[in-house]
């Protein structure tokens, strides 16, 4: 089964990809909602999904959602999301330029603050089960964001010659139990118009020509994809090594000539694309069978908070918010194949994880959890530009610890990845099926 948390079919969302026994269980005492509605008329979504073919693209990460607003704040008119901290690992709301598909501004959890009465679930010792109120406002700009002081709650959505603010509205790992949104309503628009008149609901969102649909992506022609992948003297296995190169996401333009340009050095600008996630930094590489259809990669699991079963604990020393790792394919469709997050990791006593990929029929037959392997799919199309021995893998590190040094974060030029990351930086190992096989179970 893929590791895909979030699978939905007809309007009703099923936790999946992990085992049945972390099955979303409807009997969860003092749990909210699990019946809240996943669209609304401001919220377009699920959006980005490995479930969906339609809507697999901006390489999206299996465990999490996303929510999709499309607006236009009208002239002298205030708008409001109001809402509750969800029962979830994470949530943001980030606005995005739709030239680049880069982040201009975001407002997470950690940084909102709750309405009087409630409390902030997120925040260091806070009780993540209370049962106290839970909420919150924030309030849209469509103006950029300023070069100095801002104000509380306030996201800053405006881009010049941008008609309409986009947002997304994200939530990582629901608690199980409590539905896709987290057992809270997603947020609603509350819009004060230039006249002082309140409008909410449908109204809010006609006043707001809101537009439900998703976000668009300029995805790589394929003529031009060919003529960087198909270069002549290149080896077929072109643009992956063996060992595998990581490098980290500055930029879609850095990415593309670093790959396959090798164009790696400079000092790119960091600000992200693809409708990237403020909180998150991303390594990457390119991977193929040529080397051997097996890839097994070995690195250190950073610490994580355990959320999905563990609603009581309030606070644990951790290295980062959330880690995971995906299978790709490129640029021309920048689809998803497959995920494995932090909480589905196994690893030895020393913190050390396994992960094995491969296509569905070279699976090895240890390559099982409780051999102490965790399995990843090799994408089924390969590069979905017709390599079917091709695949793209990202690697998320979110919110690490200001003590915690060997974040993706704290990279800071192309080619210090290693020097910073260490051992959480995996190394890989080729090998074919039987090769893997013969070194047994570790458990």
């Amino acid at each position: 089964m893929r590791p895909s948390l979030i699978r939905i079919a007809a309007l009703s969302a099923l936790l999946a990809g992990v085992s049945l026994a972390t099955a979303p269980d409807p009997a969860v005492a003092d749990r909210s909602s699990t019946t809240q509605p996943t669209s609304t008329c401001l919220w377009f979504g699920p959006t980005f999904t490995a479930d969906d073919s339609e809507l697999n693209y901006a390489y999206p990460d299996s465990g999490a959602l996303y929510w999709a607003a499309h607006f236009a704040i009208p002239t002298g008119a205030t708008l409001e999301l109001q809402g509750e901290f969800a029962h979830a690992r994470y949530q943001s709301l980030n606005a995005y330029n739709t030239t680049n598909k880069a982040p201009i501004d975001a407002v997470n959890d950690v940084s909102t603050h709750p309405d009087a009465g409630s409390i902030n679930p997120y925040l260091p010792h806070a009780k993540r089960d209370s049962k106290q109120a839970r909420d919150y406002a924030v309030t849209v700009s469509s103006q950029p964001p300023p070069s100095g002081a801002r104000d509380t709650n306030t996201l800053y959505a405006g881009v010049p010659g941008q008609s309409k603010q986009l947002l997304l509205f994200r939530l990582y790992l629901p608690d199980t139990g409590t539905g896709p949104t987290g057992g809270v309503a997603l947020p609603r628009p509350v819009l004060t118009l230039a006249d002082g008149t309140t409008v909410t609901g449908d109204a809010a969102c006609a006043a707001l020509s809101s537009d439900l649909r998703t976000p668009t992506v300029e995805l790589m022609a394929p003529t031009t994809y060919s003529a960087l992948r198909d270069q002549p003297g290149k080896p077929a296995t072109f643009p992956s090594t063996d060992p595998l190169a990581w490098h980290t996401f500055y930029n879609p333009q850095h990415t593309t000539l670093c790959a396959y340009r090798g164009l790696c050095d400079g000092t790119p600008a960091r600000i992200g694309g693809q409708y990237s996630n403020v909180d998150n930094a991303y390594v990457s590489g390119h991977i193929n069978r040529g080397f051997g259809e097996v890839v097994t990669l070995r690195g250190k699991l950073p610490r994580t908070p355990a959320t999905l079963d563990d609603v009581h604990k309030v606070d644990r020393k951790v290295d980062m918010r959330y880690w995971s790792l995906c299978t790709n394919e490129t640029s021309v469709t920048t689809r998803v194949e497959d995920c494995v997050y932090d909480e589905q990791v196994v690893t030895d006593k020393h913190g050390w994880y396994t992960i094995v990929i491969s296509r569905t029929g070279d699976r090895p037959a240890n390559a099982t959890t409780a051999c102490g392997v965790n399995w990843v799919a090799w994408p089924e199309r390969g590069d979905g530009a017709g390599h079917p021995d091709d695949g793209f893998l990202i690697l998320r590190n979110m919110l690490p610890s200001a003590t915690f040094p060997h974040a993706v974060q704290n990279t800071s030029v192309p080619g210090d990845e290693k020097q910073v990351m260490g051992d959480y930086l995996p190394t890989n190992d080729y090998s074919s099926r039987a090769e893997f096989e013969a070194r047994g179970c570790a458990r």
